[in-house]
């Protein structure tokens, strides 16, 4: 369960956060969203899919890294913490997020972001790890790092939805099903994720080339095209991990 509250520097005054990646303490995730500010370090290390968000019923695509191919399955994840040199911000920000508070401005009802932290998190306690406000009640510098680390992915949503919607406008997105062999008699299909696609993009005509390449988007396709062989090495950590 979560229970996501306003973070404020009376109520969470003694609060901390144990920063170490390790299993049980909420990082035991198959994936996470991932955003276009991130794609270059991230395919030097993970599988970059898209998946389609269906908790507003609009189903929006979203970008995910992929760490695992189980639920509740992170084979970056071990009991000397995360294995990969770079950390997605979705991890990153855990076990704090951006929420929305409505104000009122000049009698008009407005949607505020603000810092929220889910209380239920295993990283959060009040003994152990890295404060979050300093004894004085200001901002720890975790706290800081924390709050660009939100910004970056607040950032992130907007520009993710315009780079879907050119995917979806030149139909480069498709649906990808894929048979894994772990082992000799293990297999493993994968689903539900969808990828570019590669037939049709050299297809494109030139406008739309050069519009996808002003917008920094066609960086982001090969940036996605590049993560792929990392399947390869996804599989080879399931492999060590049986």
């Amino acid at each position: 369960m979560s229970s996501h509250v306003i973070l404020d520097n009376v109520t969470h005054k003694e609060l901390k956060v144990n920063t170490q990646y390790k299993k049980g303490h909420g990082f035991d995730l198959s994936l996470s969203r991932v955003f276009p500010v991130e794609f270059s370090r991230l395919q030097a290390e993970y599988p970059i899919f898209f998946t389609k968000n269906q908790k507003n019923g609009a189903g929006a695509f979203e970008a995910v890294a992929l760490f695992g191919f189980n639920d509740n399955e992170n084979l970056y994840l071990s009991d000397r913490g995360w294995t990969a040199n770079y950390i997605p911000l979705g991890i990153q920000r855990q076990p704090f997020l951006i929420g929305f508070e409505e104000i009122f401005e000049q009698g008009v009802p407005t949607q505020r972001p603000r810092v929220h932290i889910d209380a239920d998190h295993p990283s959060v306690s009040s003994s152990e790890g890295q404060p979050v406000f300093l004894p004085q009640g200001g901002e720890s510098p975790f706290l800081g790092h924390i709050n660009s680390v939100l910004k970056t992915i607040h950032d992130g949503h907007s520009d993710s939805a315009d780079f879907f919607q050119a995917l979806e406008e030149l139909e480069l997105i498709e649906p990808l099903t894929m048979k894994i062999d772990i082992t000799e008699t293990s297999t493993h299909n994968l689903t539900g994720l969808y990828t570019i696609n590669e037939e049709k993009l050299p297809q494109l005509n030139a406008a739309a080339l050069e519009s996808l390449h002003s917008k920094g988007y066609l960086q982001h396709i090969y940036m996605i095209l590049a993560s792929m062989p990392n399947i390869t090495s996804l599989i080879n950590r399931k492999r060590h991990a049986l």
